[in-house]
């Protein structure tokens, strides 16, 4: 009995000190700097999300990490995408377990011009619409496209698939501003009736 609950201490506290590892570890990885939690009231989570978010793209960018770059753009498309349908247009795509990018970007241009009210709104919602769309066909070219060889003779495909990676990866961060600018702008455009 006593030889049991030694055993049983011991590996609690091997699994403790694994855990202590891992958060050390995994603190590592972060590429923001931690703040206290007190810092700030709100919504501090979604700062500091945010805040990694975009140092892990700007490194990854740096560093050639493309695929990563991207991935984490289109998280934040789609949450300022969503966030706008829930919060401004009453919608809970969200509840879903899982939606397509293209859906979330058809429904939030349908809501988006509908919620319009001069021309020159529509038109930037159109032309953001447009960009967007064409992101998330090169982002699936990006995603999909490292093992598919489309080259002929002579071309290095993967020379080809890493320079069209990059663009995507350029391009995905101009339009995560471009759409978090909208959202706020819109926000506030509505807020202040």
């Amino acid at each position: 009995m006593k030889a049991d609950r030694a055993a049983a201490t011991k590996s609690r506290k091997a699994t403790q000190q694994q855990a202590a590892s891992t958060r050390s570890k995994l603190a590592k990885l972060r590429k923001a700097k931690p703040l206290p939690n007190d810092w700030a009231a709100g919504n501090s989570a979604k700062y500091l999300s945010y805040r990694e978010a975009w140092a892990r793209i700007s490194m990854a960018s740096k560093r050639g990490y493309f695929l990563e770059a991207v991935t984490i753009e289109e998280s934040i498309i789609s949450d300022r995408l969503l966030s706008y349908l829930e919060k401004t247009c009453g919608l809970a795509l969200g509840d879903e377990k899982w939606i397509s990018l293209s859906r979330v970007i058809g429904t939030w241009r349908r809501e988006a011009t509908s919620r319009c009210e001069t021309g020159e709104q529509a038109q930037h919602v159109g032309q953001l619409h447009g960009r967007l769309n064409a992101w998330r066909e090169q982002r699936n070219r990006v995603v999909h496209g490292m093992v598919k060889s489309t080259a002929s003779k002579g071309e290095d495909h993967i020379e080809s698939f890493l320079a069209g990676a990059a663009d995507a990866a350029r391009e995905g961060q101009d339009i995560a501003r471009a759409i978090s600018k909208w959202v706020l702008e819109t926000r506030k455009r509505t807020a202040v009736k």
